[in-house]
């Protein structure tokens, strides 16, 4: 589940325009040291945070004054509880109402911390809404013209974390959602909150030029210490990193009382908003990049102003026409797409289904396995003890046929024996070379007799028993 989690911060400054409908300001937003409540994030998931302010809201809850012109107006905290949305889910709600919004992505920049120390943190630009919502704006005009810290809560969600000797350290992806301006002094019954990084501060319009050249002169310093072990990680200069070092090029170059604003950064060229007592104007610059370092073109200075260009009828349908097809073309894949993930869920079923089956037969196969290893020992000595009744059978007969042909030594024999046992377990050829032997061993005497030539010539009156009956083995050939 993703998680929510605020952090306190403070306002950095307001610079009020030509347009009275805005006010602009930068809010620097947190370090990179442990805050109040806890938690770490580093640099590096930082710069990636970064990429996700740009057009987030930002918020507050107003309360009116008690009495016309009087100091009991306040604001209040970020106004969090949980409750259900409609679908009947706990949700996180919010009772505060949108003031102004995020002009830019988030970027690395330097600040004065209460010791006068540099820090690094990351910064945003922003406007609110001045003339729509005119008290809540008025009051954060009058802490900043008074030099009271304006604090702000930022809303963080993310879901990835781990903690490290107690210590909440953040982990990718997490996403800027949202800011809070949060009540900045005792005013009634309204505390003060306090914010969870010191590092964020209030700088006085006095000090907004001073400010920059401070964070110039920061760069340019650390540009061959933390820049080279940074880069080294994120490979290249993103959006964020070059509208800092645009910065820290363009303000030392201008004037006292002129403001810069990069409304717009391109590849090889920027634009930008410089504001002085004479108005504001619009600026073209070229600039080079070069791995860790921008360069500008200070001879390409060229003011602009914003267009808009009118389309032909004709362009306008080509353009549509081509956009129904791409639609088209994009729910034909989407649609395949579907086709294919129906697919892998069917052959995912069925893969399951296999390897239920394929379980099942596994535990019933080495089941049997068991009862046959349980078995074995008792089949073979069945099958050795009916072996051994067998053999002491054909010995005992053997044994008999050899004695009465006077050849018990003859039978006593290991070749004898063998055949014996081989015998025992149905060998026919084993019993045939038995029998041979019991035949030669047969001695018949032979009888001289005078036999007259005499024809002895005797007729049967019956034909009958002239054919054996018997037809098996032993008793054709057994002696």
């Amino acid at each position: 589940m993703d998680k929510r989690k605020l952090w306190n911060l403070q306002l950095n400054n307001i610079v009020e325009t030509d347009d009275p409908t805005q006010l602009k300001c930068t809010f620097s937003i947190f370090d990179f040291e442990k805050s109040h409540n806890n938690t770490v994030i580093e640099e590096e998931l930082a710069l990636e945070i970064a990429e996700t302010i740009m057009g987030k809201p930002i918020v507050t809850k107003y309360h009116e004054v008690e009495d016309f012109n009087t100091s009991t107006d306040a604001l209040g905290g970020h106004e969090a509880s949980l409750g259900t949305n409609k679908h009947g889910e706990l949700d996180v709600q919010f009772d505060t109402t949108p003031i102004g919004t995020f002009m830019s992505n988030g970027y690395i920049t330097t600040i004065l911390d209460e010791n006068g120390a540099e820090k690094k943190v990351l910064a945003a630009d922003a406007i609110l809404w001045k003339t729509r919502f005119s008290d809540a704006c008025d009051l954060i005009v009058e802490w900043f013209n008074r030099g009271v810290n304006i604090n702000t809560s930022c809303e963080l969600l993310y879901k990835n974390y781990t903690f490290v000797e107690g210590v909440e350290y953040l982990q990718s992806p997490v996403y800027f959602e949202g800011h809070c301006v949060l009540n900045s002094e005792q005013r009634g019954d309204h505390a003060i909150v306090n914010p969870a990084y010191d590092s964020a501060k209030l700088l006085s319009l006095n000090e907004v030029n001073e400010f920059r050249q401070l964070v110039a002169q920061a760069i340019n310093q650390d540009t061959t210490k933390e820049g080279e072990d940074m880069f080294k990680k994120v490979f290249e200069l993103s959006h964020s990193d070059v509208r800092t070092l645009l910065y820290g090029q363009l303000d030392p170059t201008l004037g006292e009382g002129v403001y810069s604003w990069i409304t717009d950064v391109y590849e090889g060229y920027f634009i930008v908003e410089l504001d002085s007592s004479e108005g504001y104007h619009y600026y073209k610059y070229e600039y080079s990049k070069n791995d860790e370092a921008v360069s500008i073109n200070f001879d390409s200075k060229t003011e602009v102003f914003l267009k808009r260009d009118w389309v032909e009828v004709t362009q306008f349908e080509q353009i549509q026409n081509e956009l129904k097809e791409l639609k088209e073309t994009h729910e034909e894949a989407q649609t395949q797409l579907n086709e294919a993930t129906k697919s892998v869920k069917d052959l995912e079923i069925a893969k399951s289904e296999l390897e239920v089956q394929f379980n099942d037969a596994s535990e019933k196969l080495i089941k049997l396995n068991s009862e046959i290893d349980t078995l074995s020992p008792f089949k073979e000595k069945y099958e050795q003890e009916q072996f051994e009744k067998k053999l002491s059978e054909k010995k005992e007969y053997y044994s008999a046929k050899f004695e009465a042909v006077n050849a018990e030594e003859e039978f006593a024999k290991e070749e004898i024996q063998s055949l014996i046992a081989e015998a025992a377990k149905d060998n026919n050829e084993a019993v045939l070379q038995l029998n041979t032997k019991l035949v030669d061993l047969v001695q018949v005497p032979v009888k001289e007799e005078k036999v007259e030539n005499q024809v002895i010539r005797e007729l049967s009156s019956k034909r009958e028993n002239l054919i054996a009956d018997e037809d098996d083995f032993d008793s054709l050939y057994s002696i």
